[in-house]
């Protein structure tokens, strides 16, 4: 089912403000406050406020692949900053290319990663070959043991008392 624009207004407003009476007056219902608590009880509002809450947290925190990819054009000079130079008579703003400096910083940012995630896989196929090596260590035990046979032949010595 999908929104009224009036139920999609309210939407929006509860997004912003977070509080459903006010945004029930804001998206102009004419009983706000029973408004709200029946809009925000509804599946398909309550869906379309999570799923926006959801993406506006996505463009919040950089991901993974974001991060790398700036850092990667950091490292390349292709990002641009702006800088002020002073003049005795005042400054002017111009735009530069990351300094070398910053490049290698953005480098040995990107090679920690890269070496991390080698580790980690590195330490993983490690971990596997081990298991194996072990399970194949404990089969070769159990295919060469051979049966142990206990063998009583020592006369009952308790019974006779002579």
């Amino acid at each position: 089912m999908k929104l009224t624009e009036k139920q999609k207004r309210f939407a929006d407003e509860y997004i912003k403000c977070g509080n459903g009476t006010e945004a029930a007056r804001l998206a102009e219902y004419k009983n706000p406050e029973a408004s709200a608590k029946d809009n925000l009880r509804k599946p398909t509002i309550k869906s379309y406020i999570a799923s926006a809450l959801e993406e506006l947290e996505k463009k919040r925190v950089m991901d993974y692949t974001e991060a790398m990819q700036t850092l990667t054009s950091i490292a390349r000079g292709e990002l641009e900053e702006e800088v002020l130079l002073s003049f005795a008579d005042g400054y002017e703003k111009v735009t530069k290319k990351a300094d070398i400096n910053q490049r290698i910083s953005a480098l040995k940012e990107l090679v920690k990663r890269h070496v991390a995630g080698n580790r980690d896989k590195l330490q993983e196929e490690l971990l596997q070959a081990q298991i194996e090596k072990l399970n194949a260590e404990m089969q070769d035990e159990n295919e060469s043991i051979e049966p142990t046979i206990i063998v009583d032949d020592i006369p009952n010595m308790g019974d006779s008392h002579e």
